[in-house]
C-alpha cells in the first residue's frame, strides 16, 4: 500500500513540475507576443489589434492595447477602469505586458492574456477571444 501511495505522490510531483514548466514557457511566449505587437504598433505608429488571430493561434485568448501613457502604472490603471479591459485582466492564464515607443514619441502598450492551463490541456472550453483597446488620448 505504501509503495502505491509513494508512486501516486511521485506522479503528482512530476505532473506539478511539468505544469509549472509549461506555465513558465506559456508566459514567456505571451511576453514575446506582447512585445512583438507593441513593437509593430510603434513601427507603424498605429494602435490596433492587427495580427491577433495569429497570436490567438499561438495561445493568446485576449488582448488589451493602449497608447499614450508613458508608464505601465498609468496604463494598468486605465485598463482596470474600463469594464471590458478589466474583464480581460480577470481571465485565467498568464498576463504579459509590453511597451514600445514610436519614432514620433508615442507610447504603445500590449497585454496578452494566455489561455489557462486547463484550456491548453483541452480540459475546459474557451469563452472566446476578446480584444479591447483605448483610443489615443487627445490632451
Amino acid at each position: 500500500m505504501s509503495l502505491v501511495r509513494i508512486s501516486v505522490v511521485a506522479i503528482v510531483a512530476v505532473l506539478t513540475t511539468m505544469t509549472h514548466a509549461q506555465a513558465k514557457s506559456d508566459c514567456a511566449l505571451m511576453q514575446q507576443l506582447a512585445q512583438e505587437h507593441s513593437n509593430d504598433m510603434a513601427r507603424r505608429d498605429s494602435m490596433d489589434h492587427s495580427g491577433f488571430s495569429e497570436r490567438a493561434a499561438k495561445g493568446a485568448r485576449a488582448e488589451n492595447v493602449a497608447a499614450g501613457n508613458s508608464t505601465k502604472e498609468a496604463t494598468m490603471a486605465q485598463w482596470r477602469a474600463s469594464p471590458g479591459h478589466a474583464a480581460n485582466m480577470r481571465l485565467p492564464g498568464c498576463k504579459a505586458v509590453a511597451h514600445a515607443v514610436s519614432r514620433s514619441g508615442q507610447h504603445y502598450w500590449t497585454m496578452e492574456i494566455g489561455r489557462s492551463p486547463a484550456e491548453l490541456a483541452g480540459r475546459s472550453r474557451s469563452r472566446g477571444m476578446r480584444v479591447m483597446s483605448f483610443p489615443i488620448p487627445t490632451w
